[in-house]
């Protein structure tokens, strides 16, 4: 065989291998890079955006639960306040209430006083004068009004005696 036409052939061979190497460079791996890059760098954006996003959502996640925190206390402020707002209310009602019992009691009290005393002043005109009627037929005789008088002094001295003991 001859060496000319090997060298021929391997020559030809290494220019179209070197050739369809510049083609499939040119048109196949260059864009295929060019993808795989531009994939890669849109895979490196999302991460940051993504990582970004969460960081975004941790910051509004501790916001909502330090408002939530705070909704909390303050309901509970609310709470305590309307209970002390009710037991004042509670303890000045119950204050009026006994001052109006209070009150309720001492004009009964004065209403009975005097009902007692109007009741023992009739009581004794009517035992004073059943008295002296009595005494008028048993003496036969008409009393004096002096001595009427007495009657009554006395048996009023005697009925205060008695309320007092009561």
């Amino acid at each position: 065989m001859n060496i000319n036409l090997i060298l021929g052939e391997a020559l030809l061979t290494i220019i179209a291998f070197s050739t369809l190497l510049i083609i499939i460079y040119k048109f196949a791996w260059k864009p295929f890079n060019e993808t795989l890059e531009a994939r890669q760098t849109k895979i490196s954006n999302d991460w940051d955006a993504a990582e970004n996003a969460k960081k975004v959502n941790q910051e509004a996640q501790a916001q909502i639960e330090e408002k939530l925190k705070l909704a909390h206390l303050e309901a509970e402020q609310i709470t305590r306040q309307a209970h002390i707002d009710a037991t004042h209310l509670h303890d000045s009602m119950l204050a009026e209430t006994r001052q109006e019992q209070a009150r309720m009691i001492h004009a009964t009290e004065e209403d009975l006083k005097i009902q007692r005393q109007q009741f023992a002043v009739d009581m004794q005109e009517s035992l004073v004068h059943m008295a002296s009627a009595m005494a008028e037929k048993i003496l036969q005789r008409e009393i004096k009004p002096e001595d009427h008088q007495n009657m009554i002094k006395s048996f009023i001295q005697r009925m205060e005696e008695l309320d007092e003991q009561i």
